[in-house]
């Protein structure tokens, strides 16, 4: 494979990294919603969600897991509103590539029943690639790249590619499949979340037991699966994503802050 497809495929897979569910999907509308409602969470877990942490990574190319780089997911909140943001950044020889990082960040507000972003945005190589703007009022995100804005509906519980790891592990274990909107920095991709049994699992921080998803683009462009840990304020601790070409990013904490305190290496 030439140099250059070597380094633009590489730069795909570090925004996958960044991304978590990263769709390059065409603008659909939303495929709406649980039985019985939107993604939603309880009051009370949302007044427990921890004010802020960090989860550092280690990310992994293949079955044979091969090291990729470094991704580094922050958040912070106040009780009304909140920021997070995910890096990834490669490593050893990778690093000299110019271009090699992916940074998203998104904020907005902590409702009732969970996250309601407001703004959301991708870095690529330090410079600001794409935006998204929410109004919910008007049923609308506006998706911004190079100046020009599209459109696309939005309903409740709908969310962007960050909030979905918080919004997730808010809600109650459920029955069966959740449909919703998920949110990139250029497109509104329909996709399904599915509740799959509780298990173990060990990264390099530790062994945790936890929740585990599925989340998947109806288009089936990209499978992501998610692990929480249960008794560290539902953190991601192991984030699997397949696209659809059978290629695979495995990111796994090697250090998580929640509240203060630490665990990992």
């Amino acid at each position: 494979m030439p140099g250059d497809a070597i380094d633009h495929r590489r730069r795909s897979l570090l925004a996958l990294a960044g991304a978590g569910l990263m769709v390059p999907a065409p603008l659909l509308r939303a495929v709406v919603v649980k039985q019985g409602g939107p993604l939603a969470a309880s009051a009370s877990a949302v007044r427990a969600w921890a004010s802020a942490g960090r989860v550092d990574y280690e990310v992994l190319y293949g079955r044979m897991a091969l090291p990729l780089g470094r991704a580094r997911h922050q958040w912070s909140h106040d009780g009304a509103r909140y920021r997070m943001s995910s890096e990834a950044r490669a490593t050893g020889l990778l690093s000299a590539i110019d271009g090699l990082s992916y940074v998203q960040r998104s904020e907005g507000r902590v409702r009732e029943w969970g996250l309601q972003p407001a703004r959301f945005e991708v870095e690529r190589g330090g410079r600001r690639r794409e935006w998204s703007e929410f109004d919910w009022a008007a049923g609308d995100v506006a998706l911004y790249r190079d100046g020009e804005a599209r459109h696309a509906m939005l309903r409740s519980g709908d969310q962007d590619v960050l909030t979905l790891w918080h919004q997730i592990g808010l809600v109650e274990p459920w029955a069966g499949e959740i449909s919703l909107t998920v949110v990139t920095g250029k497109s509104a991709a329909p996709s399904r979340l599915d509740y799959l049994p509780d298990e173990a699992v060990e990264v390099p921080a530790g062994r945790f037991d936890a929740r585990h998803l599925r989340a998947a683009a109806l288009d089936g462009s990209l499978v992501l699966e998610l692990w929480l840990a249960k008794a560290d304020a539902n953190v991601p601790v192991r984030i699997l994503m397949v696209d659809k070409k059978g290629e695979t990013l495995d990111q796994r904490a090697m250090r998580i802050q929640v509240g203060g305190v630490g665990r990992g290496r």
